[in-house]
């Protein structure tokens, strides 16, 4: 065994590791799990969604600025709360989650972005389609080829088009704030 080590090391020979993915899917994931877990409306299992940890990992500097932004604007106008209702999905029941889909669909002339379908079975006609829909949206890590960070989290409105998670951060910053969806 040893002379066999020895010969792969001496020949030049070296296993190709497998390319390292993009870790898109993985923040997705993560955020998946924090979702249905919030979904629960168990007050002890809660799990944030924008900590210092994840702000400066998981997410755009420019959605940084915009969160930071609105909290300063939402502490100098006395709120409790930032959210009224689930930061990421708006659901003010908290309605348990059933199946969760994952697509992909960045194309080359498309954003990067996941979307997310989230079931919620038990909530009756509270919900389009049944669910929630998520869009995350990420830009690449300036000097990394596989790191992305969530620049947007996007959900389907009821009138039409989406409502933009960091352009209401970024309109609750600028002192011209808007009722929360």
């Amino acid at each position: 065994m040893f002379r066999l080590a020895c010969l792969f090391l001496t020949s030049g020979l070296v296993l190709a590791a497998p390319a390292q993915a993009d870790n898109r899917r993985d923040l997705v994931d993560g955020y998946v799990e924090r979702i249905v877990v919030n979904a629960l409306d168990e007050p002890d299992r809660h799990e944030p969604y924008f900590t210092e940890t994840q702000l400066l990992n998981d997410f755009t500097l420019s959605f940084v600025e915009a969160y930071t932004g609105a909290v300063r604007m939402a502490k100098a106008a006395g709120a409790v709360v930032l959210f009224e209702t689930d930061a990421m999905t708006g659901d003010p029941n908290r309605c348990p989650i059933g199946k969760v889909g994952v697509i992909d669909r960045t194309r080359a002339d498309t954003r990067n972005m996941i979307d997310v379908s989230l079931q919620t079975p038990d909530c009756g006609d509270n919900f389009p389609e049944g669910g929630h829909r998520l869009m995350f949206i990420f830009e690449p890590v300036a000097g990394s080829s596989s790191r992305y960070a969530i620049d947007d989290v996007l959900r389907p409105l009821e009138s039409g088009g989406w409502f933009s998670l960091k352009a209401w951060l970024e309109r609750q910053a600028s002192g011209k704030p808007v009722p929360w969806r």
